[in-house]
């Protein structure tokens, strides 16, 4: 798959066709070729019957014939030549369009979070789906309708010139004009379809959106109010469209006005040419079906520049997304870590603030120090900054430069400078609102298409999901639905620690409050094993608002604000007043946790 062409200053148009259409040129070329052959032979065919109609006036009958056969001979090779000049370039178009499709979805794999937080799902969906169909009707059939009406007005018009220069000014006097207002009507029509293009995304994403969310609609009887808001959508988009189509029904139909005039003046300044002598009367006929060829070409010219402008526009919403810049401040030649060793962290002065939000930071002055293999907690009340912390340690966002470094063996960089598909090679995120694909709960797991289904079991049963598989009749193979919507809150967290425990070669776990969806046991024996296993087992950060899910935790880290407010082992934090001595006190009689020494009970000092 090619990673589509570099950003520049070309015209969307020049774009694709030098990075994506050029590699097909002599499929272009050749059909370019059937298509000016088509051309000539139907400008030839009209000559030929005013030569037949000029013998037949003379009652010269065996003249006459030639001319009929070669009108059949040249009728049957039009349809074999326009057959092979449509599909020599057609085609291409289609190539191209299955290029940018896939340059496009792996661009948009690769692009982070940040780009995602200005745009909306429908607006994406839309130009990958609508603008892609745009463009390959331009690149495809567009391309070939300008050829083609270019190659019609020059022979055809140079037919007519040959036969009367004076009845051919005439004739396209009106024509002439009507183009001009129809060229005044295709830049308004633009602008209303990039207005409607829009429109299409937003309710797109509403629709999306509602699909997502049906059982919070249904069960809060929400229904009234999103209907409400897809018709304030709905009604929008048939506005700007009813403009458009209105518009175009005023304009274009001048084309078909002009075509009327000019037959009246081939009639009314040809006819009494050929009684005069000026012209024959095969003449003033193969003038008459030489401007019938000639009325099509044009009176598709309205429709063809409206194609070339919708594609044209459809085009720079394309180049928008394949131009969107790509973090990287590891640069062109990122540190490249070993596989198979656990990492160490190092933050000093880490504050962190989202893109969106710059002037108000989520996390302050973090200074901490995680050895490889360390099993850390993160507590804190919501809000505290426990989720941000994961996000910029998994490098969905950035940390400053210099701030977070990380340790394997030999090798020690600051994480900004780290090849990023080495860095997300050695780590596995449990998200707290986990992400569900619509398949079955074993692709949901492994997002593989050929997993070991050793791995999958070991990961099922460390994510203790068992026990809800032998309740489904399809086991693994149960399917989810979108989003996961077929199982519970507790399932779908299971399914994602079991994804995050899947990939035994990731060596930083980043657990985000996914305990909470297993019980106590469970939760006991999980824990349990991600502190065993010494300096073989990977370095987990394990972020949780239940106490009991952090007791064999090395390290506990408390944060407040965006700050850390305290550190230690369980036993040490309870031991002392604060904010997690007070949730252990306070969760205690329903997690069943023993109190340490010197702590008795909610009300102790």
């Amino acid at each position: 798959m090619s990673e589509g062409p570099p950003a520049s200053q070309e015209g969307a148009f020049t774009r694709v066709m030098r990075h994506y259409a050029w590699r097909h040129r002599w499929s272009f070329a050749a059909g370019f070729f059937f298509l000016w052959l088509t051309n000539q032979l139907s400008v030839e065919i009209p000559i030929q019957i005013g030569a037949a109609i000029d013998a037949l006036s003379k009652n010269q009958r065996q003249d006459a014939l030639v001319p009929v056969l070669a009108v059949a001979a040249m009728g049957v090779g039009v349809i074999v030549v326009r057959t092979l000049s449509r599909s020599l370039i057609f085609n291409p178009g289609r190539d191209v369009e299955y290029e940018l499709r896939a340059d496009l979805f792996q661009r948009l794999l690769r692009l982070r979070a940040d780009f995602y937080a200005g745009r909306t799902t429908g607006d994406l969906v839309n130009r990958a789906s609508g603008d892609l169909t745009f463009a390959r009707v331009l690149v495809g059939f567009g391309i070939m309708q300008v050829v083609n009406v270019s190659l019609a007005l020059v022979l055809t018009g140079w037919k007519m010139l040959s036969i009367s220069p004076w009845l051919t000014v005439l004739s396209v006097i009106p024509v002439v004009l009507a183009m001009g207002v129809v060229q005044l009507s295709v830049q308004k029509v633009m602008d209303l379809h990039r207005a409607r293009q829009q429109q299409l995304g937003e309710m797109s994403d509403h629709v999306l959106g509602s699909f997502q969310g049906i059982a919070t609609i249904q069960g809060f009887v929400a229904e009234d109010r999103f209907l409400e808001r897809f018709s304030t959508h709905n009604e929008g988009l048939f506005k700007t469209s009813m403009v458009a189509s209105v518009l175009g029904a005023l304009a274009f139909p001048a084309l078909l006005l002009a075509g009327s005039v000019a037959v009246y003046v081939v009639l009314a300044v040809g006819g009494p040419m050929a009684v005069r002598g000026e012209l024959s009367v095969g003449d003033v006929a193969a003038f008459a079906t030489l401007l019938g060829l000639l009325l099509p070409p044009l009176r598709s010219m309205g429709w063809m520049l409206s194609v070339v402008k919708r594609g044209q526009a459809s085009l720079e919403r394309i180049f928008e997304i394949l131009d969107a810049p790509i973090a990287s401040p590891e640069g062109p030649d990122p540190v490249r870590l070993p596989k198979g060793l656990a990492p160490g962290l190092r933050l000093r002065g880490l504050s962190f603030a989202y893109p969106d939000d710059p002037d108000h930071p989520v996390l302050q002055d973090l200074d901490l120090d995680i050895a490889p293999g360390q099993v850390v907690g993160v507590f804190g009340r919501t809000g505290s900054g426990k989720s941000t912390l994961l996000r910029v340690l998994a490098r969905v966002f950035d940390p400053p430069a210099g701030s977070l470094t990380v340790r394997l063996g030999a090798v020690e960089a600051d994480l900004c400078t780290v090849a990023l598909e080495d860095w997300r090679a050695q780590v596995a995120v449990a998200p707290q609102r986990p992400f569900l694909f619509s398949d079955s709960i074993r692709d949901n797991v492994s997002l593989a298409d050929d997993p070991d289904p050793a791995d999958v079991a070991r990961a099922v049963r460390l994510a203790a999901l068992q026990p809800d598989l032998e309740a489904f009749p399809a086991g693994l193979d149960t399917v989810v639905g979108q989003r996961g919507i077929m199982l519970s809150g507790g399932q779908r967290q299971r399914v994602a620690l079991a994804r995050a425990l899947f990939r035994k070669d990731a060596r930083l776990l980043l657990l985000d409050d996914v305990l909470s969806a297993v019980d106590h046991e469970t939760e006991q024996r999980l824990v349990a094993s991600l502190s065993a296993g010494g300096g073989a087992r990977p370095t987990t950060l394990i972020v949780s608002h239940r106490v009991s899910a952090l007791r064999h935790a090395d390290l506990i880290v408390v944060l407040e604000e965006g700050r850390i407010v305290d550190r230690g082992r369980h036993d040490t934090l309870v031991a002392k007043e604060g904010v997690y001595r007070d949730t252990f006190l306070a969760q205690r009689p329903d997690d069943h946790l023993p109190a340490p020494a010197g702590v008795d009970g909610p009300g102790a000092p």
